[in-house]
């Protein structure tokens, strides 16, 4: 009786860890695949300092589309400095 109760345990034992694997392989994969494709906001301005925001979507690095934002908009002075650094101006889908 100790035998079947030991060779049943680990039968059981064997599957979790292959269900596991498994799983873990499968998972993997969607959050990989989910991981490309991502949106966020950002305010795009012109040189007569009119800002406005878009929606940037990007699948890893390539830019898929902008969209912009209605009445999220800023008209700032000729003297307005961009706070941010050419880098992050300019950066879309890094």
């Amino acid at each position: 009786m100790k035998k079947i109760i030991l060779i049943t345990s680990i039968i059981l034992i064997i599957f979790f860890l292959i269900v596991l694997f498994f799983n873990n392989i499968i998972t993997g994969k969607i959050i990989e695949s989910t991981i490309q494709k991502y949106s966020f906001t950002k305010a795009i301005c012109n040189d007569s300092k009119f800002c406005q925001d878009y929606e940037i979507k990007c699948e890893g690095k390539k830019l898929i589309s902008t969209n912009p934002l209605t009445g999220a908009v800023a008209q700032f002075s000729p003297d307005w400095k961009d706070p941010r650094t050419e880098e992050q101006i300019d950066r879309l889908c890094d």
